[in-house]
């Protein structure tokens, strides 16, 4: 059995007993589901369609083992073979849409502004079983006239959807995809991004059950180390 001894008086696991589910699987999804694992949640649902690729491996949590096969049975090897304890694993390999009903901390890891729009929309209908929701996302901004990356943003959005100030805050930040550009999500990452973001969204999670302060909107330029 796994020996949570130093994390005890930080996080105990009998405090983990909150489902997660995961809606993407790729630079943000991956290596976070794997640092939930092992601060000892048991419970996951895994949602993505794509497969693994070559270009996966220098910034995702998969490995060549992963290569070809889905991201969410590469995810979920990932967490099994993580701990020595049983949990459970759903696996969904298809695209998320809004019609799904969702339970547990919902964390959203996705590449575009209209699936985030899609996963709030679930959210919003599935709230009084979402307790939480945290919205991870990452970015480079390229400035063409300097002809360099001038900022490489890591974002953090960390939500009770019952709250009304919570959604307030958070909707205005749903923009189209047309907008988003510069901050290309997840199109261009070094490895250091997904460790980075899991840390963020883990920390959160923590707070979040250990009834401490979180902040709820997380700006990070890793460029600069300014928050």
């Amino acid at each position: 059995m796994a020996d949570f001894l130093r994390q005890l008086d930080i996080l105990p696991p009998t405090a983990l007993v909150h489902p997660l589910t995961f809606i993407g699987l790729g630079g943000i999804g991956s290596p976070t589901v794997y640092t939930a694992r092992k601060m000892g949640f048991k419970s996951f649902t895994l949602w993505d369609p794509d497969i693994v690729v070559s270009h996966n491996l220098p910034s995702q949590h998969f490995d060549r083992d992963d290569l070809g096969k889905s991201k969410v049975e590469g995810a979920g090897r990932q967490v099994r073979s993580s701990l020595d304890e049983d949990c459970r694993i759903t696996t969904r390999q298809e695209e998320f849409v809004r019609a799904e009903t969702l339970e547990g901390i919902v964390i959203s890891g996705v590449d575009t502004m209209s699936a985030r729009q899609e996963i709030w929309a679930a959210v919003q209908r599935s709230k009084p079983f979402v307790p939480l929701y945290i919205d991870g996302r990452v970015g480079v901004e390229w400035d063409s006239d300097q002809g360099k990356v001038v900022g490489e943003w890591i974002e953090v959005f960390t939500l009770v959807p019952t709250r009304i100030s919570d959604c307030e805050l958070y909707e205005p930040h749903l923009f189209s995809d047309d907008e988003a550009e510069p901050l290309r999500c997840t199109a261009q990452a070094v490895a250091y991004i997904g460790p980075l973001i899991a840390g963020f969204i883990c920390a959160n999670l923590k707070k979040w059950i250990m009834q401490e302060t979180y902040p709820r909107h997380l700006l990070y330029d890793c460029l600069t180390n300014q928050f």
